[in-house]
């Protein structure tokens, strides 16, 4: 088993190199195509691409949210596909040396700095590994019940790091209860059963498109 110093090493060394936040090349919010390595998927029928920045051939990120709704204001559901650069060669080789995953230690630091901003009102999800498509994929979430403008009846996610040959990918669904009722149901995630399952199932069915022996991408950036 690793033990807890090791996996707080491996995720401050692996959040310096990958998770840090860097400036996107193309930051105006207009969809572009992306070339190289992708994650293979299908957003929820009735979404739209609601904004994307990034780099064409490194990172980049794409949200999406239901038709009627806004980026700054949605409530029913949510996904974010992000694509990272590995760190470096040296950094790799010592997550190696420590036997952690970079997909391992992404989600580890993403729950981290969600319990940090959620403090006492934070609560995780079990955190699993498992491989789809022959792709490695760390699976976690949590929910955040903290009161606020953005979501006065909290937030609540799941989270993937998946562990392509040319890159990293994070995946997230996210999802926001409308009212103190819906709040207070389908505890302790305020989500409902076929909800949390079309998400995970969607989670499980991406693969690795676009790069060197890989299938054509089937998921295109427009709106």
């Amino acid at each position: 088993m690793k033990s807890l110093k090791t996996l707080r090493l491996s995720a401050h060394i692996l959040f310096l190199a990958l998770l840090s936040p860097f400036s996107f090349a193309e930051g105006n919010n207009t969809p572009f195509p992306v070339s190289g390595e992708q994650i293979n998927f299908q957003p929820p029928s009735g979404w739209k691409l609601a904004w994307m920045e990034g780099s064409a051939n490194g990172t980049y990120l794409a949200e999406y949210i239901p038709e009627h709704e806004s980026i700054d204001t949605w409530r029913e559901g949510y996904l974010a596909i992000e694509r990272y650069e590995y760190p470096s060669n040296e950094i790799l080789k010592e997550l190696q040396m420590r036997k952690v995953r970079v997909a391992d230690i992404g989600l580890i630091q993403y729950i981290n700095n969600a319990k940090k901003v959620c403090g006492i009102n934070h609560t995780s999800m079990s955190q699993r590994t498992n491989v789809f498509n022959g792709l490695y994929f760390a699976v976690g979430g949590g929910y955040c019940n903290q009161y606020d403008s953005i979501a006065p009846f909290g937030e609540g996610a799941f989270v993937a790091f998946a562990e392509g040959k040319r890159f990293t990918f994070r995946i997230q669904y996210g999802w926001r209860p409308k009212s103190i009722a819906e709040q207070n149901t389908n505890l302790p995630w305020r989500i409902a059963q076929e909800k949390a399952k079309e998400y995970l199932e969607s989670i499980k069915a991406m693969s690795l498109c676009g790069g060197d022996g890989q299938p054509d991408c089937k998921i295109s950036y427009v709106r």
